[in-house]
């Protein structure tokens, strides 16, 4: 006789029960290692008896092992004609058998009733199943699930159809999916439902349906700080910062009570549309709430600061964490790069491994960025040594980042030879390559870059182009330009800016102004790189009317020359001697910052020289 302990049952007429209905359970597993599985011999009654009595609760004591019986029964290979024919018939029978097989964690047994069944439609069950997936991170099977559930129109109630959108959020799934899943929400009565709503408004959200889910939020009945968290963390992560700052203002409004979660997405929000004051002020509530030890919180007010280049304020908070993980040192580490701080950089670097923390790749490569930055190889040698041993020189952006650093500390060399290591398919590493060799003016190398990007089937991008006719330009290799340039229209990248400006500038410099023109024409864009471009080129070629007059037709359409275009203009006064317009030209450089502009100097020293005025030009 089997017999079934459960923690706390001291009764002795209830350990009698427990006896006598695992007896029964015994009979009926007997039967089940008959060749024949003889229902006949075990009635649905006395089934449904054992079955009841087998706990599948966690807090089960000492069980002799529903789980070992579930594995044995399972293991005998029975045919499903039998089984349709047999006890699982009875709904209460096979919906008692799930309950056991998903407690026990036998997920096998549990699919195996559940396809014999084409009528079972106990909710409770369906959900066990759905919840054990979820706990196995079993995604693929939570989907074909959820799929049967919505097809076999089964009865959910509000705990099975929240379960099922969290199931949800871990897949990818369709817009009609979801819909599906909202539509058996409205029909059940749950449209207003707080436990249902908040799962289904996070859904929306992580698939892109911002709108949809702030229906949903307006037509709740009660919100809790679920909700106001979902909404404002989710508008921020959708590009809609202010949408979700200013529904932080409506909660506050409400008198709901914040939480470090929605300090923590409102602080976030504020980071990315650069409300950094206003984050300073969220900052003095936190201390007022007492939340300012929370991870979350101070990770989040680290990027903050770290982002108006306060290092001060972010350092201070880092020191006074209790705990820090690698998106505290990642944030400050990043902060110290974008200020040039190669060493406090590095020193954040060998104090995670102080704190057992395994450095990741957005650690590294923002290191090896500083290093390239600021053209410390040695460092970023060790680095890329670290990220050998670590395992990571195989993902992209360290790739990148190491290709960056050799090129910048002109080992162009040794990043051929990294480029070459990686086989990747990456277009912007072979960009980088190309910035490289052009930069060399080693239009060879450029032009073999290029030639096996194509052989390898590699689609170039917009800064693919610019990098091969910079190269072009630099060396006068005119006739690959216009190769290029052929390329260029065939692959659609004619209407892009980028591109074209870059055709302009080459045209331009070597006096191919009418091809130019014809080029700068077709912008729909008002780009100031192009205008600047063919300035400059009427003004290189002596034609300083075209010159002047595309420089005025430029300020007349509000667009703000630099100092390139400035320099031009005064060039093409100084060659009409066109002197008032000249000084003009001179008062605006003056008002635009650039009065100390070397090419702007020597160009006003050519007019006023020109125009005869010596003074003025010493």
């Amino acid at each position: 006789m089997i017999l079934i302990r459960i923690r706390g049952s001291s009764s002795s007429l209830h350990r009698f029960r427990l006896n006598v209905s695992a007896h029964v359970f015994y009979k009926w597993r007997q039967s089940c290692q008959a060749p024949t599985f003889n229902f006949a011999a075990f009635s649905s009654t006395a089934a449904s008896r054992a079955l009841n009595i087998i706990p599948v609760e966690e807090n089960v004591g000492s069980l002799y092992a529903p789980s070992s019986e579930i594995k044995k029964c399972n293991t005998l290979n029975i045919q499903r004609e039998n089984l349709k024919n047999g006890l699982r018939e009875d709904d209460g029978i096979s919906a008692r058998l799930v309950d056991i097989c998903a407690a026990a964690g036998e997920l096998d047994c549990a699919f195996q009733i559940l396809n014999d069944l084409s009528g079972f439609r106990y909710s409770g069950s369906w959900n066990k199943v759905i919840s054990l997936c979820i706990e196995k991170k079993l995604h693929g099977e939570v989907s074909s699930l959820i799929s049967r559930i919505l097809d076999k129109n089964v009865t959910l109630d509000d705990v099975a159809l929240a379960n099922i959108l969290r199931a949800c959020s871990g897949v990818k799934v369709g817009f009609h999916f979801v819909e599906q899943v909202h539509a058996k929400i409205i029909r059940y009565g749950f449209s207003t439902n707080q436990h249902v709503c908040n799962p289904l408004i996070d859904l929306y959200l992580k698939t892109e349906l911002v709108d949809s889910a702030i229906q949903i939020f307006k037509n709740m009945g009660t919100r809790d700080s679920v909700t106001w968290v979902a909404m404002i963390s989710g508008l921020s992560q959708s590009c809609r910062e202010m949408e979700g700052i200013l529904l932080y203002c409506e909660m506050r409004k409400l008198g709901v009570f914040p939480t470090p979660y929605i300090f923590s997405s409102v602080i976030s929000a504020c980071t990315k549309v650069n409300l950094y004051e206003l984050g300073e002020q969220l900052h003095a509530q936190i201390l007022k709430w007492g939340f300012s030890s929370e991870l979350f919180v101070c990770n989040s007010l680290v990027s903050l600061y770290s982002r108006c280049r306060n290092l001060t304020f972010a350092e201070l908070i880092f020191s006074e964490m209790q705990h820090r993980d690698r998106v505290t040192y990642n944030t400050l580490i990043s902060g110290f790069a974008m200020q040039g701080s190669s060493e406090k950089s590095l020193e954040l670097f060998e104090e995670m491994h102080t704190e057992s923390l395994k450095p990741d790749s957005v650690t590294v490569a923002c290191l090896l960025g500083t290093c390239a930055s600021m053209g410390v190889l040695h460092k970023g040698v060790q680095l890329h040594s670290y990220a050998i041993k670590a395992g990571m020189c195989s993902d992209i952006i360290i790739e990148g980042s190491l290709l960056d650093l050799y090129v910048k500390c002109s080992e162009v060399k040794t990043a051929h030879k990294f480029f070459l290591a990686t086989q990747t398919d990456n277009v912007v590493l072979w960009n980088v390559m190309l910035v490289a060799y052009g930069q060399m003016g080693d239009l060879q190398e450029s032009v073999h870059i290029y030639s096996q990007m194509q052989n390898k089937g590699l689609q170039p991008n917009q800064y693919t182009y610019p990098s091969i006719l910079r190269t072009c330009t630099s060396v006068g290799a005119i006739d690959l330009g216009e190769q290029v340039q052929t390329q260029v229209i065939k692959t659609g990248f004619q209407p892009n800016v980028y591109v074209c400006s870059v055709l302009i500038d080459m045209y331009a410099k070597h006096g191919k102004l009418e091809t130019a023109q014809k080029i700068f024409r077709r912008l729909s864009e008002d780009d100031i790189v192009s205008w600047t471009a063919m300035i400059a080129g009427y003004a290189q070629h002596d034609m300083f009317h075209e010159s002047l007059k595309l420089f005025v037709e430029m300020q007349e359409r509000g667009i703000r020359s630099d100092n390139i275009g400035l320099a031009s203009a005064i060039s093409a006064c100084a060659g009409i001697q066109a002197f008032d317009q000249g000084r003009q030209i001179h008062s605006q450089s003056v008002v635009s910052g650039y009065s100390s502009d070397i090419s702007i100097g020597n160009a006003l020293v050519c007019l006023y020289a020109r125009c005869g005025c010596i003074l003025e030009a010493h």
